[in-house]
């Protein structure tokens, strides 16, 4: 794929900002170097030299198609303040869900003005032949002050700046793609989560341009969307630290019915996001997490699931026990190659999400963990129940 000019624009400008970052103290596993949660980049005059290995991944990511609607105009956006969230609403012709019905996203300032989360909702996934997943926007401002936007003081992202991404794409908020369900040569379907996604990091990017600490996090289809928002917030955002926390939607796909997600894949138009270079992407999205590690020094990951998760194994036709082996085999390989920048927090049971973030295992709850990687404490390690 050919990055357009305004593309190029913004990788130019990307490419600059990251190479100028200096290496530091931080997460770190690999011969990649030092990087996550050093030092900020001192003054202009002061920058180190390029980093070819920062530049190389804008490139790439580039290259594969994370940053082609990251440009775009927002002029026909629309912005009111509803219950305390400033709430912007886009033209159909800019952003829409998967019937066509009118797209927004919401956002909240927080008192710690140099910290974002961006928080991707869950709900399923449609394709031809599949029809399980939110197709309205208006139903999921209902749980905006949820999760990670709760005022609990037990909460450490409590007071950061905060984007609520919507989902009803029904394409894990990447696909780019309009969609003929019935066959009769028109589009009645449109799997837009490439560009409904991309508008809420280009705000992201308007209302809070000082973001140094990220968090990109999400639940279900929404944990599967942290593999393609972290790498537009990576060109967004070249200089900061970015943390991942992904609940209940790893990437894992049950591998005897392969041909049915490569079906979903192509519906969708994803397929393109996938970097040739890691076969293992393919066969298991929960690998991108590995390739984005092994290129990306100021990422860590972590992630949530229970050995049993009901809704992943009731709708891809899992055994619980076959899904338990292919979680710990999955992610295992990956922890074990990025042992201090990929955790897991795995619980017994078939929960789906995080019900109760004060929940503990060990002696360390979920929120402490997720305080632990934010913070970048020695603590902040695998909890397997």
């Amino acid at each position: 794929m050919i990055p357009s000019r305004k593309t190029h624009t913004l990788l130019a400008a990307a490419v600059l900002l990251f190479a100028c970052a200096l290496p530091g103290r931080g997460y770190r596993s690999a011969a990649t170097g030092p990087a996550l949660g050093e030092s900020a980049a001192p003054e202009a005059s002061e920058a180190a030299s390029p980093d070819s290995g920062a530049a190389e991944y804008l490139a790439r990511i580039a290259e594969l198609g994370y940053g082609k609607y990251l440009a775009e105009s927002d002029e026909r956006r629309s912005h009111s303040v509803e219950s305390g969230w400033d709430v912007y609403r886009y033209d159909p012709a800019d952003c829409r869900c998967l019937l066509g019905g009118e797209y927004f996203i919401a956002a909240r300032k927080g008192s710690e003005e140099t910290n974002t989360v961006i928080w991707l909702e869950g709900g399923g996934a449609c394709f031809p032949g599949r029809d399980e997943c939110i197709k309205n926007a208006e139903r999921s401002f209902l749980r905006l002050s949820r999760g990670l936007a709760t005022a609990d003081r037990s909460n450490p992202v409590r007071d950061w700046n905060y984007l609520y991404v919507p989902y009803c794409d029904g394409s894990l908020h990447l696909g780019d793609a309009d969609a003929d369900y019935d066959g009769d040569g028109a589009a009645d379907h449109w799997h837009w989560g490439l560009k409904n996604t991309s508008a809420a990091v280009r705000l992201m990017r308007e209302l809070f341009p000082h973001s140094r600490e990220i968090l990109v996090a999400g639940c279900s289809a929404g944990g599967y969307g942290t593999l393609g928002t972290a790498p537009m917030v990576r060109l967004q955002f070249p200089q900061a630290d970015m943390f991942v926390f992904n609940e209940s939607g790893l990437g894992l796909q049950n591998p005897s019915i392969t041909a049915m997600y490569r079906a979903a894949y192509q519906t969708w138009n994803i397929v393109p996001l996938i970097p040739a270079e890691c076969p293992q992407c393919s066969e298991q999205l929960a690998f991108m997490n590995a390739w984005m590690l092994g290129l990306d020094r100021r990422l860590a990951v972590g992630v949530f699931s229970s050995y049993g998760d009901a809704v992943f194994t009731e709708n891809w036709a899992m055994r619980p026990e076959d899904y338990r082996a292919l979680l710990l085999e999955t992610t295992g390989q990956i922890h074990s190659a990025f042992p201090a920048a990929f955790q897991r927090y795995l619980v017994d049971g078939d929960a789906h999400c995080v019900g109760d973030y004060s929940y503990s295992v060990g002696g360390v709850s979920i929120w402490e963990w997720i305080e632990y990687m934010l913070s970048k404490d020695w603590r902040w390690g695998e909890v397997l129940e």
